[in-house]
Parts: structure tokens; C-alpha cells; sequence
């Protein structure tokens, strides 16, 4: 067929009806279907670009996000591991916890030079009038404790302090019976909870018999009414070599 024929006259001719079966079959890709049918498929294909930059977006932000918290973590538990023996740095340990946490109203912390850091928690904080189970409220406070607790190898002597106003119930028929409870609540929460070992704690009750203030007034009372935690670095009776101390005892007489 004369190609260049048709080019120039492309449905007159011998050819004409040849010419438009053969630009129907040469053009039929190119139809105005054809052509809207691409543009309809390419117009939904556009959408794959900025989802996928969404997708990845999201991930590169979750990832972000996971690295962040995982080594925040790592930086608090390395904190929470690394051991402190200074008398000190046990005091300054114990004061900034409980001014960061806001309660310096409701917890004090002592220094004994060289010997011992007393924490002082108000028994209101830890408990209810005339109670010795610990409120919802004491578990914070007493995870800042543990937190000190696990830095140091010292033993703790929990010692719990009521005010002068007698008590008479089923469960603590005086106020010895009442601060010791306290004390051991405590020691029980920070051993069974916050898995500080058995071994390092000593628990004692003091009823009213120490008071800070006088009982003159129910702000007085509110102080008196507390439990003490100290840390000291008396040997635990755990380490105590018993068998040489009953030897010595036994030659002392």
C-alpha cells in the first residue's frame, strides 16, 4: 500500500475504505476512550505518592517517638542503679525526691552527720485516724522512699510515733499497739511491693512517748503523729556474726 499516497489524501481514492479499517486498527490505542480511560487510571494513581510520604512519616515519627522513651527509661533505671554511700549524697538524694514531688508540707528529711538520714512521712499522709492500713495516697510517697532505699546497702529503721490522744479498739488497744502497726505497714508495702529486702529492715513503735511538739493543739498533734524512716550505717543484725557475740558476752562474764 502507498503509505505517502494516503498521507497526503488519507480516505479518497481506491483506498478510501481500506484507509479507515487500517487507521482503525492503527489508531485504535489512541481512541478518545482509550485515552479518557488513562487519564481516569492516572488520576487515582496519584494518590499513592503522598500516602505513602504519610506512611512513612508516621513510622519515622513512632520511631522517633519509641527511641525517645526507651532510653529516657535507661537513663532513669541506670539512676535508680547506681549505689550511693555517702551520708551526704543519701541526704541531698532524699530532700530534692520530695521537693521535686512537691510534699515538703508532708515529708522532712534530717541529717545526722556521718551517721544516719531520717525521713520524716506525717501519718496523715499514710494513714486514716485511728488506722494502720496505708492510703492510696501513701503509695507515691513511699515509692520515692524505695527509690532512695535501692541506691543504698544501709539498714532502715522504721519507728512509728502517735499523738497523746488515747486509743481503745478491737485492733489496737492503746497507741503502742497502733504505732507499731503503722511502722510494719510501712516495712511491709516497701518489702512486698517495692521488693527491698527483708533483712535490712527494723521496726519499732514509740506510741506518744516521743512527740516533736507539745500536744497543746491539733497542728502539734498533726506533726507528732508520723512514721520515721532512718537510714543508718549500723550493720544489719542479718550480718552480725551472732556466734562470736555470744562467745564474747560469755568471756565478758
Amino acid at each position: 500500500m502507498n503509505w505517502d499516497y494516503l498521507e497526503t489524501n488519507p480516505f479518497e481514492g481506491p483506498y478510501e475504505g481500506i484507509v479507515e479499517a487500517e487507521a482503525g486498527e492503527r489508531f485504535h490505542s489512541s481512541s478518545f476512550e482509550q485515552i479518557f480511560h488513562q487519564k481516569e487510571v492516572r488520576r487515582g494513581s496519584e494518590w499513592h505518592v503522598p500516602w505513602s510520604d504519610l506512611m512513612m512519616t508516621m513510622f519515622i515519627l513512632f520511631a522517633v517517638m519509641y527511641v525517645y522513651a526507651s532510653s529516657k527509661n535507661q537513663v532513669i533505671s541506670s539512676a535508680d542503679s547506681e549505689s550511693v554511700s555517702s551520708i551526704a549524697q543519701i541526704y541531698d538524694l532524699s530532700r530534692n525526691a520530695f521537693l521535686i514531688d512537691g510534699m515538703e508540707r508532708l515529708a522532712s528529711v534530717e541529717l545526722i552527720p556521718d551517721k544516719a538520714v531520717k525521713i520524716l512521712l506525717t501519718s496523715d499522709l499514710l494513714f486514716d485516724t485511728g488506722n494502720a492500713d496505708l492510703r492510696p495516697g501513701a503509695v507515691e510517697a513511699l515509692t520515692q522512699v524505695a527509690t532512695i532505699l535501692r541506691r543504698t546497702p544501709y539498714l532502715v529503721n522504721l519507728a512509728g510515733h502517735t499523738d497523746d490522744i488515747p486509743i481503745h479498739t478491737e485492733h489496737f488497744p492503746s497507741n503502742w499497739e497502733l504505732s507499731t502497726a503503722r511502722a510494719s505497714a510501712v516495712a511491709r508495702f516497701l518489702i512486698e511491693q517495692m521488693h527491698i529486702p527483708a533483712e535490712r529492715f527494723c521496726v519499732s513503735g514509740y506510741a506518744d512517748t516521743h512527740p516533736l511538739r507539745s500536744n497543746t493543739s491539733d497542728e502539734n498533734r498533726a506533726v507528732n503523729r508520723r512514721v520515721e524512716i532512718m537510714i543508718t550505717k549500723a550493720q544489719p543484725v542479718a550480718g552480725l556474726d551472732r556466734s562470736k557475740t555470744y562467745v564474747e558476752n560469755k568471756t565478758g562474764l
